[in-house]
């Protein structure tokens, strides 16, 4: 199979996943900040006034937060490739079953390597035989009916 071009396949679903991962991020980056600001005040208490303690720990940080907002669109790429891995082949069964829907003519589906679900192409694809087979006897009867039966008894039938 090829790879995904997109990185969105289903931007509603992924970008809540990815707002949910921005979110966590950053309540672990200011949880990390005042772990480590907190510790350093405490080591430096008694050498130097609290307030100056704190703004020196907190500069001290600087490096750690330039690396973590580095990292921040890495984890999101990442991230979102990954939600690839399901939201791609829910979006195609989705777009499948539309077609469906409206009757327009489907072949079975396929999931890329690696995609989650792929007993879910599997099933829809079984399903999808037993309707083609289903619409083919349909066609069958209608047509066996209607060479008995005169025009206007088709009609109702």
């Amino acid at each position: 199979m090829y790879e995904r071009s997109r990185i969105l396949v289903d931007p509603k679903v992924q970008w809540a996943i990815a707002g949910r991962l921005v979110g966590h991020w950053t309540l672990f980056l200011v949880c990390l900040i005042s772990i480590s600001t907190m510790v350093r005040v405490m080591f430096t208490a008694g050498d130097q006034p609290f307030f100056q303690s704190a703004w020196t720990s907190l500069r001290a940080q600087t490096p750690l937060l330039f690396v973590m907002l580095m990292l921040l669109p890495v984890f999101l790429r990442d991230s979102l490739k990954l939600s690839n891995r399901f939201a791609g082949p829910m979006y195609r069964l989705r777009t499948a079953l539309r077609a469906l829907s409206q009757d327009q003519p489907i072949g079975p589906i396929k999931f890329r390597t690696g995609d989650f679900w792929m007993e879910a192409a599997d099933d829809f694809n079984i399903v999808l035989g037993q309707l083609e087979t289903l619409k083919a006897e349909n066609e069958r009867l209608r047509a066996q009916v209607g060479m008995q039966a005169e025009p206007s008894e088709i009609q109702s039938v």
